[in-house]
């Protein structure tokens, strides 16, 4: 058994425990959260850290299988630019040496403070590193494919790939340009009780695309040799087109959300009772350099979680590094909720009761930060260190 202590403990169903004593037995499993008060009555051998501890954070959004990539794509060159490098790059390296960098990436969230990640996956590539690293996985089998005469053999294909991983799985839709009511419809219809993800207004071209049929996804699909003069745009934009085909129970992640305006937010949480609103910061300055606006979600009250997107358009994959970006940006958002959206809110998000918090029984993983502060935030210096 070990006995730890700091400055301050959060978790989510507690807040920040001044002083508190952190139980966790020898198989990394919580036995309880004591009040200084409580531990007072106990000779305890504690361990203290000067800092926070924090139950390990949840990634909810990132792509290993493209770990292969980091620095091989120019940034700021908006969404379409991006995709035009990614698609013929992706493809441009051997079985082993993406399955190598997926590997690496594995053991780059984990020793940066993650405990558990929603990772895409359009390959088998990742699913080897997933399988033998610590982090607890759910991965998202993603599916593209606009014109629905499509849909049925894209469900075939991904059922296939789903049968092949290894980790708690379920098929998921691309983004709202990629995919045809009617395979966002199969998608939702499949595997009830799993978290569904899909890429929300990342770009002002996805709103204009379904607005009025312009726009640089028309210069995607024009590099990609696809005809989609077919294709007539629903008037709406890319959320209020693409939420009504996702009407279902399960778990939902809105990723980005970078063009997402405030009657939208409220709009969609009307329509959908279990939405995640997922913000990858670093993705986003990376590629399309600009942030969504972190004030209007937190002053909504909406279950936001933190994700870092791929190496193909992030630095790395810490989770703190993409909570500074927030915290520079919106200072009024406290640091108890910044910490919650980065891990009880993930593991809601993922459908992973066992992660997020330092409830008896679970297994959250141990992480110190250091250079955050319960009123003035987090520091650009911040930094975290595993302890469990």
């Amino acid at each position: 058994m070990r006995y730890l202590t700091a400055n301050l403990i959060y978790s989510a169903h507690t807040g920040f425990v001044k002083n508190g004593v952190l139980v966790m037995n020898n198989n990394g499993v919580v036995e309880e959260l004591l009040h200084p008060e409580k531990a007072a009555a106990y000779s305890l051998q504690t361990e203290f850290f000067d800092g926070v501890l924090c139950p390990g954070f949840v990634n909810a959004h990132c792509h290993l299988e493209l770990s292969h990539l980091r620095g091989a794509i120019a940034p700021h060159t908006g969404f379409a630019g991006f995709a035009k490098e990614l698609i013929p790059k992706r493809n441009q390296y051997g079985d082993q040496e993406i399955t190598a960098a997926a590997a690496a990436g594995c053991a780059e969230l984990y020793n940066g403070g993650t405990q558990a990640v929603g990772d895409i996956a359009n390959t088998t590539h990742s699913f080897h590193a997933k399988l033998h690293s610590p982090l607890r996985v759910h991965t998202f089998i993603e599916l593209l494919a606009l014109n629905p005469a499509l849909a049925g053999k894209v469900m075939e294909s991904g059922k296939a790939l789903l049968n092949e991983c290894p980790q708690p799985a379920s098929l998921t839709p691309h983004a709202p340009y990629s995919v045809s009511p009617l395979l966002l419809q199969s998608i939702a219809a499949s595997h009830h009780a799993m978290p569904l993800s899909i890429h929300n207004q990342e770009s002002r071209a996805e709103n204009e695309f379904f607005e009025t049929g312009r726009g640089r996804v028309n210069e995607l699909y024009e590099f990609l040799n696809i005809d989609i003069s077919w294709f007539t745009p629903p008037g709406t934009n890319a959320l209020r087109s693409t939420l009504p085909h996702l009407l279902t129970q399960r778990p939902l992640l809105l990723v980005h959300n970078t063009f997402t305006s405030l009657a939208d937010l409220q709009w969609a949480e009307t329509q959908h009772k279990n939405l995640h609103w997922c913000f990858c910061p670093n993705a986003n300055l990376y590629i399309e350099n600009t942030l969504p606006d972190f004030m209007q979600f937190y002053r909504q009250g909406v279950r936001c979680c933190i994700g870092t997107d791929s190496l193909a358009s992030n630095h790395s994959l810490s989770i703190l590094d993409e909570l500074k970006v927030i915290a520079a940006h919106a200072p009024e958002i406290p640091l108890a909720t910044l910490l919650q959206w980065a891990t009880a809110n993930g593991a809601a998000a993922l459908n992973i009761a066992e992660v997020g918090s330092f409830t008896p029984g679970s297994s959250p993983g141990v992480i110190l930060l250091r250079g955050v502060d319960e009123h003035t935030g987090i520091s650009a210096d911040a930094s975290v260190e595993r302890i469990y």
